[in-house]
């Protein structure tokens, strides 16, 4: 039973503070300032936002944590929770933990079939944010979603 209770509160999805809940994610920016912590992290991490069609925030999911270089997270299971909760918009934040912002092919490419999977689910991509030192870097900004 003990077993059970503990696959539970693993998969719970983790609530956002109430006093962020009402604030509209409209921007890349406001994404980063929530979690900027994440740019200390000593290990790679993938967290999603989901968000309501009019961009205010259900919860947040982290859905992987790597190593200090690498990072694996299946579309399908970034996906899961964001349908459970009918998710209108998820928006993926991702750290380089020792170093530039600046995402890499991987990256580009996790997104872009982020992107399909989550089209045939109904579900926005926003944004996939990478947090690396000091700053971030949108990848639809830079029209890679």
């Amino acid at each position: 039973m003990g077993y059970i209770k503990k696959l539970k509160a693993t998969f719970m999805r983790k609530r956002v503070d109430d006093d962020l809940l009402g604030i509209p994610v409209e921007s890349a920016e406001h994404a980063y300032r929530l979690f900027k912590d994440m740019e200390n992290e000593a290990k790679e991490k993938l967290v999603c936002l989901h968000l309501t069609e009019n961009y205010e925030i259900i919860s947040f999911e982290v859905v992987a944590i790597g190593t200090e270089k690498y990072l694996l997270a299946e579309p399908q299971e970034i996906i899961r929770s964001a349908a459970l909760i009918r998710a209108k918009r998820i928006v993926l934040l991702h750290n380089h933990p020792p170093g530039s912002p600046e995402p890499s092919a991987s990256d580009i490419k996790a997104a872009t079939e982020l992107k399909r999977v989550a089209e045939a689910m109904k579900i926005v991509l926003q944004d996939m944010i990478i947090i690396g030192d000091g700053g971030y870097t949108s990848l639809a900004s830079r029209g890679h979603i």
